[in-house]
């Protein structure tokens, strides 16, 4: 509210929520109050506005106070001299540039030269500094293409050191300014993607006794990973950021499910016991976990390949020590799903299951330091954003705080765009859970559930392309901007082509894998041609689309953790698994040569129970798919949907069976029963 005559007053813990009356003498519509030295720390606060206390909390950090969400003030120390970004900017001839600023602390004193150290990407590098304004200028040449982030370490002539020491700029140099929509997203599950000690007789963690191989540790380590970027598998599949399973240290030994009947591992990396420790067992026999996950960041880098980490904040093992050491931390409270204690309504403090205590972020200290560590994990690793596991069963202070804080830090100094997306498991009507947790001051996009079960709909259970169409319009009117990933698997479902083939043999059953074996229930071409037509929707539609590691090729699993199998690569492939795989590479390729299918607007141009044909846009240029999941080939004609496509003509990017042309104000499409084909208009 603006009107002069409206009187404005802050309260706070560190008014112990006194009013005190704020000041507009100037009339510029700015309200002041010197409240005078406040001690370091975060405090809660709130606006009165004619006697009324505002709840508006849109815009600002939050902070829970005797169970009452207020806006979160942030005190720095006074006593510290700081860092921040005056410019910085790179090309990609390999140059880099970025001019800082030093402010001094509340003793004025000046920079000291001799404390300061900078490095480049891990390189030392020599700024010039100029000591009476406290300028910092980094200029470097020749730089290799990929991420080239700018570490600073300085102090002050007392030997104060810079509060965010070490001071952190996220900067890239490549041949075309990145966007995350840019190529797919890779998950890769740690311990079941690839083991670099195949042939050793001394792996790092042995497996767990009296656990079943299928929920058991197998091996998987951070090196497979590195090996697979290096001999360019997630190049050809145009991979351009990689979500890892968490990475946190976890409980040893076999854990019993929620039903107290079947051990389990903590193989997948979901029951952290430590907050700031790279799990042992993701080592292998010649480097630690620390140092390869340090290589494996490297190497994606030098890719063009982002890095995301898993971030486990609903919960801890109970092995984690801060179940002793702040027990005020967790919520006191029943096991979801059992005990009429309903995943819903019991979603923001219910237990997943006995061992895991609820984080409760009603506790700031706590939000405090899940920030801290996420940031720490940021910074340490040189990572490039984060998948939030569970976010609908958090408060959304902690999902608030670490985005606006982050952008604080580094967004909003210049550096690379980091990345949040969530996990909000919901139906095929669940928007609204989706976007509760989606804001420019939360999430940046989610996980497109809804999506995910339409096109298991549409392509496998007996839907139909405009009951597809339905869904897909449905999200780009709910999440307008947001920066969503459509998928079509991952690790808490049914493996796709166990689906496609019917399903039903359950998570311990050895569900067969008809891609790998010989043909039986289902024949491989028509597994491969329902695979392949989900790929082409799923890697053409806006967003950040997700490829769960082992769908390329057609792995198969029912529910978890048998959906969770070990990758296989050549020489181990069979034919149909390289056919799958070159399938889908085409299909990404295609995606990655065209920026409207990247970065492009949607507009379907027809669709009916078997026939989908859409356009993705820019001002600069049209790409056209065509989806027939039909058994009979299909001829459309329509009219062009764009006065500016007459006189061009159709490049087929993939599909070499279909035909598209555009003539006489009509666009007219072949396509072969149960295929796709994705075309650029030139």
């Amino acid at each position: 509210p603006d009107p002069p005559s409206l009187d404005i007053e802050g309260a706070g813990e560190f008014t112990d929520w006194v009013p005190v009356a704020m000041d507009d003498s100037d009339g510029d519509g700015v309200w002041s109050v010197n409240l005078g030295p406040i001690p370091p720390g975060e405090y809660g606060h709130k606006f009165i506005y004619g006697g009324l206390w505002q709840n508006d909390l849109s815009s600002a950090e939050t902070h829970w106070v005797d169970n009452v969400e207020n806006r979160n003030f942030r005190v720095g120390d006074c006593t510290k001299p700081l860092l921040h970004t005056l410019d910085s900017n790179t090309a990609s001839d390999g140059s880099l540039n970025a001019t800082l600023q030093f402010q001094s602390a509340s003793n004025a004193a000046e920079i000291d030269p001799t404390s300061l150290l900078v490095t480049v990407g891990g390189v030392e590098v020599q700024p010039e500094v100029d000591v009476a304004t406290g300028v910092i200028t980094i200029s470097e040449t020749n730089l290799a293409l990929g991420k080239h982030s700018i570490h600073v370490w300085a102090a002050d002539t007392d030997g104060q050191v810079i509060e965010q020491a070490p001071y952190f700029l996220p900067l890239w140099i490549e041949e075309e300014s990145f966007d995350w929509r840019d190529g797919l997203m890779y998950f890769a599950m740690l311990d079941r993607f690839r083991n670099s000690d195949i042939e050793s007789d001394e792996p790092i963690c042995d497996p767990e006794e009296g656990v079943e191989e299928i929920a058991n540790l197998q091996g998987g380590d951070i090196q497979g990973l590195i090996n697979s970027i290096e001999e360019g598998y997630l190049d050809e599949l145009g991979i351009r950021s990689i979500w890892l399973s968490p990475l946190n240290q976890n409980a040893e030994g076999g854990w019993y499910d929620r039903g107290g009947n079947i051990l389990f591992t903590s193989y997948h990396g979901y029951w952290p016991t430590e907050t700031r420790e790279v799990e042992t067992c993701l080592g292998d026999v010649n480097g630690d976990a620390d140092t390869r996950l340090r290589e494996l960041v490297q190497v994606a880098h030098d890719h063009g390949i982002r890095i995301l980490l898993d971030l486990v904040l609903n919960h801890v093992h109970q092995e984690h020590p801060w179940v002793e050491e702040h027990p005020e931390w967790f919520n006191q409270s029943c096991v979801c799903g059992l005990d009429n204690c309903d995943w819903e309504e019991r979603r923001l403090d219910c237990w997943f299951t006995n061992y895991l205590p609820d984080l409760n972020y009603r506790q700031h200290d706590l939000v405090t330091q899940a920030v801290s560590d996420v940031t720490w994990w940021m910074e340490e690793y040189d990572i490039d954003g984060f998948r939030i596991d569970a976010a609908k069963h958090m408060d959304t202070v902690i999902l608030n705080n670490i985005r606006l804080q982050l952008e604080e830090a580094v967004d909003d100094q210049g550096g690379a765009d980091l990345y949040l997306v969530g996990e909000t498991f919901t139906g095929g009507d669940g928007h609204d859970d989706i976007m509760r947790y989606v804001s420019d001051n939360q999430l940046h996009g989610q996980f497109d559930f809804p999506l995910m079960w339409s096109i298991r709909n549409s392509f496998i259970w007996g839907g139909t392309m405009r009951d597809l169409d339905n869904k897909v319009q449905t999200g780009l009117y709910r999440y307008g901007d947001s920066l969503m990933s459509p998928f079509a698997g991952n690790h808490d479902i049914t493996r796709l082509a166990t689906e496609i083939s019917g399903g039903g043999w359950g998570p311990w059953d050895n569900t067969p894998d008809y891609m790998a074996e010989g043909e039986n229930v289902i024949t491989q071409p028509e597994m491969i041609e329902t695979l392949s037509l989900i790929h082409a929707f799923t890697f053409t539609q806006p967003g950040v689309p997700l490829l769960y590691y082992g769908d390329e090729i057609g792995l198969a699993g029912d529910g978890d953790p048998d959906n969770r199998r070990m990758m296989n690569f050549e020489p181990y492939l069979s034919e149909n698994q390289r056919t799958m795989l070159s399938n889908t590479q085409g299909i990404v390729q295609a995606r990655n040569s065209s920026v409207a299918l990247r970065r492009g607007a949607h507009q379907t141009l027809w669709v009916d129970d078997s026939l989908y044909i859409y356009a993705r846009y820019t001002e600069d240029e049209v790409a056209l798919v065509v989806l027939n999941i039909g058994y009979d080939t299909r001829e459309q004609r329509l009219p062009i949907p764009f006065e500016e496509w007459e006189g061009m003509t159709l490049e087929t990017l993939i599909g070499s069976e279909s035909e598209a042309t555009i003539q006489e104000q009509q666009l007219t499409i072949s396509i072969p029963a149960r295929q796709y084909g994705i075309y650029r208009v030139r």
